[in-house]
């Protein structure tokens, strides 16, 4: 489904990689940018329906406040992974199909396993994207070595841990069909290489796609390899403005 943040704060830059799908902030568009990703960080900490049962937005200020990360570190990888699951839903064919960052234990730690899993649906049999997003003031080579090296852990393949994690959630929800799917890839065999994707997702307040254009191929043969970018032109103006609870 297409989302207003590519079209009325995002447009396409100009990459130094091939095959990056790089976007950076319109001309004075911060504003627009912190009005529409507001509702959409309430919505995946908390989520809306939580938030319509404590009352309204005002209301559930404290349990949103309470639920976001202060740690600098924190507020910034989690924002990747946000931006991140925005992005598949968006502008792929692939469906992230949980926002996992509703179930932290913790709102100063990440989350483990992989960062953002998706998959299509309409294919059979189903095609996997696992995704390792990246966000960092000045975004480098560092930054890829580490998602390279994350995204080539269980064989290239999704963390077990994280499929079984997604599987239970959309039971709970009553998404039985979805869950049944989820379940599926773990009772039979490993995810043929053939339908895996793999992408870095980078956040950076410089331009992270000359980074992105050395990252290393997937170990595991037959899995494709994708990237994208998202640069911010105020990294730490808008990372202190969007966690900003003010009960609106």
């Amino acid at each position: 489904m297409p989302s207003e943040l590519f079209s009325k704060w995002l447009e396409p830059g100009s990459s130094s990689g091939t095959a990056i799908d790089y976007f950076v902030e319109k001309k004075c568009s911060q504003k627009v940018g912190l009005g529409l990703l507001k509702p959409l960080v309430a919505d995946h900490f908390v989520g809306e329906s939580t938030i319509m049962q404590l009352g309204g937005y005002k209301k559930s200020a404290a349990v949103l406040k309470n639920s976001l990360p202060t740690n600098k570190r924190t507020q910034s990888g989690d924002m990747g992974e946000l931006l991140a699951t925005e992005y598949l839903n968006s502008q792929t064919e692939y469906t992230v199909p949980i926002k996992k960052l509703r179930w932290k234990s913790d709102r100063q730690m990440p989350m483990h396993g992989n960062d953002v899993l998706g998959i299509n649906y309409a294919t059979n049999p189903r095609r996997i994207l696992k995704c390792e997003c990246k966000s960092r003031t000045q975004f480098g080579d560092n930054a890829v070595a580490e998602a390279s090296d994350g995204l080539d852990k269980h064989n290239g393949r999704p963390n077990p841990s994280t499929v079984a994690f997604i599987t239970k959630r959309l039971f709970e929800d009553k998404r039985d069909d979805e869950a049944k799917i989820w379940s599926e890839l773990q009772t039979k065999d490993s995810v043929p290489a053939k339908n895996v994707t793999q992408m870095v997702f980078a956040l950076g307040g410089n331009d992270p796609t000359p980074a992105l254009s050395k990252c290393p191929k997937a170990k595991a043969r037959g899995i494709q390899r994708q990237h994208a970018a998202i640069r911010l032109t105020a990294y730490p103006d808008f990372m202190k403005a969007i966690y900003k609870v003010d009960g609106k």
